[in-house]
């Protein structure tokens, strides 16, 4: 599951240094899980809520928006 997130995030990280923010059903998916009710499901005991997506890509989690927002690198 992380893989496929991780990958997305260093794809967006690298194109600016401005912060990203993502939904955390686009970060589920994009890792080929399945969002419900704030928990990403990748089909393996290795389930997640929304907070745990985001905090481990070391972003901040917006849950009125259900978005979590990562610091971009300065270069």
């Amino acid at each position: 599951m992380r893989s496929g997130a991780t990958v997305l995030v260093g794809l967006l990280l690298g194109a600016c240094a401005s912060s990203v923010k993502l939904s955390s059903e686009k970060m589920c998916t994009a890792a080929g899980g399945t969002y419900t009710a704030n928990m990403c499901n990748s089909g393996t005991a290795n389930q997640r809520t929304a907070v745990q997506m985001c905090q481990t890509h070391g972003g901040i989690y917006d849950s009125v928006l259900d978005m979590c927002e990562i610091p971009g690198s300065s270069k």
